[in-house]
């Protein structure tokens, strides 16, 4: 059984899924407030809100999203990279021996925005890469100011 709710932030609302005590889904979302009395959806959203006081660096919820095993590997990488921090695509598939563009359909596909941080994945020519959340690159951009 899933549970969700919706609450605000102080960037947009946000949307969080859970499934057996872990997190399956977090995202941006334009839904209305859905208040939740499930712990692990509670604990999510407090650390969540905390984040954007600037009082949390790391989360500790568990998170579990749906994705292939090439997904996941690229998931983990990027749970490796620190607040405040930065790494290019290329950086992350020099160290999984992939390639950049499939990196990037990888954080793409992140199905847990926030908790496991594609906002801070780059492209190495200063593009305008993407953010695959509603808000899009306004979010990427507002995500890695507040981290600085």
């Amino acid at each position: 059984m899933t549970n969700e709710c919706v609450f605000d932030t102080p960037l947009a609302r946000m949307l969080l899924i859970e499934k057996n005590g872990e997190i399956i889904h977090s995202t941006f979302t334009q839904k209305r407030i859905n208040k939740t009395s499930n712990r692990t959806l509670m604990h999510a959203q407090k650390e969540i809100l905390e984040y954007f006081k600037g009082h949390r660096k790391t989360f500790t919820v568990k998170v579990n999203p749906d994705g292939t095993h090439y997904q996941k590997k690229v998931w983990r990488q990027l749970l490796q990279i620190k607040y405040g921090s930065s790494k290019y695509y290329s950086d992350i598939a020099k160290d999984i021996a992939s390639s950049p563009r499939a990196i990037g359909n990888a954080c793409g596909a992140n199905k847990c925005l926030l908790i496991i941080p594609c906002h801070r994945v780059l492209s190495k020519d200063n593009s305008r890469s993407s953010y695959s959340s509603f808000g899009g690159l306004v979010h990427k951009d507002r995500l890695l100011e507040l981290e600085k």
